[in-house]
This record gives structure tokens, sequence and C-alpha cells, in this order.
């Protein structure tokens, strides 16, 4: 069970590196990527570009987010509502050019704002860009390591608050490989007692990724 929770825990890792949060680039340049070829997909909010995302791929683990640029003739600036017409005009005359830029072989798919690129998709949105399935999979895995880690008495590595904080960022993925004891050790090998991390520097690596991560996507 945990080698099996470990490999969907690292697959889980990586599809959110990847596709979590993907680069943002502007619209227009989608149609040069759909007119140079190797794009596979183009996501679409059913509300975009009011709110929501257009999102393209060139790969299962290669997005691209379109950025934000709310024109100003969606909105109605006295009533501060939407305005369907100027949505509609906006939307189909960008889904015009993509479709004509696209190669017969591009998936093009509406969704209705319940995130993923199918909309509804469980978990992260990174699974569903990925393959829907695996979100389902991805959810109970991270669950099962949370029941692990909050019932098993006296983890070696860190404290169970620690654990709490490095988890918010990621962490259960070591949590399976290392407690109670490293993967790659024997169940009866004698272990030196670690260097316990307790709750209050659990709580500053977990601020430090957090931080990382943020100056990585920036």
């Amino acid at each position: 069970m945990r080698l099996a929770l470990l490999f969907v825990l690292a697959i889980s890792t990586v599809v959110v590196h990847f596709n979590q949060a993907p680069p943002l680039r502007p619209a227009a340049e989608l149609i040069s990527d759909l007119r140079a070829g190797g794009v596979t997909k183009v996501v679409y909010d059913r509300n975009w570009p009011a709110y929501g995302t257009l999102t393209w791929s060139h790969g299962p683990l290669s997005w691209n987010q379109a950025r934000f640029d709310q024109p100003d003739d969606v909105w109605d600036p006295e009533t501060t509502r939407l305005v369907p017409e100027a949505l509609e005009r906006r939307q189909g005359a960008f889904l015009a050019q993509v479709r004509a830029a696209a190669d017969p072989g591009v998936e093009i798919v509406r969704t209705e704002g319940f995130g993923g690129p199918i909309g509804g998709s469980v978990g992260s949105p990174a699974y569903g860009r990925w393959w829907a399935p695996f979100g389902p999979v991805a959810v109970v895995a991270e669950v099962l390591a949370w029941l692990l880690m909050l019932t098993r008495p006296n983890p070696r590595y860190a404290s169970r608050w620690a654990w709490f904080w490095m988890f918010l960022t990621g962490g259960s993925l070591f949590y399976v490989l290392l407690e109670p004891r490293p993967l790659w050790r024997g169940p009866y090998e004698v272990l030196p007692a670690p260097a316990r991390i307790d709750g209050t520097r659990g709580f500053a690596i977990a601020v430090a990724l957090l931080f990382g991560m943020a100056m990585v996507n920036a």
C-alpha cells in the first residue's frame, strides 16, 4: 500500500508542478502557436474574456494560459452587469480566428467555469489538464496520507504539527517516503534518532516553500 500511495503522490506532485499555474501569455500568441502547429487542445471558459480562463496545450504537461485582458464593452458601466451580446461578439470573433488557424485534430473545449479543462474536475485543475480520471485517485491518495499522518503516533522526522504545515505545501509525498522509517531502509534495521523538526520549523519550511514556488511562477 505504501508503494502505491507513493507512486500516486509522486505523479500528483509532478502534474501539479507543471499544470497548476500555466505561464501567462498574450491571447494572440495562441493564434501563432496554432499556425505553427503543435497545439493539441484549446480550453476556454464560457464567460471568457469577461472572466474565467483560456488555456491551450502542446502536450499533457505543457499548458499556457491567456493573459487576462478584459474588454471594456463586456460590462455595462452603469449597472456593472455583464453584457451577454458584447461578450458573445468578442468571444465569437476570437474563436473564429482560433478555428481558422487550428488543424482539424486540435480539440476545442468549452467549460462551464467550475475549474479544470472539462469543468468540474475533482481536486486540482492540474489533474484535469493531464488526465481527468486521475483526479479522484490523487484526492484519495492525499486523504489517506493525511489520515496516516494524523493517526500514527510519534513520527520520527517531524512532529505532527510540523508535518501538518508541510502537508499544505506538498509534504505528503515526503511523509509517505520517510515515515515511520525511510522506504529504502529495512523493517528491522536499527535507525539513528534524527534531528526532529518541531512545529515552528515546519511552519517556516512551509512558508519558505510557498515563497519559493511563488518566485518560480512569477
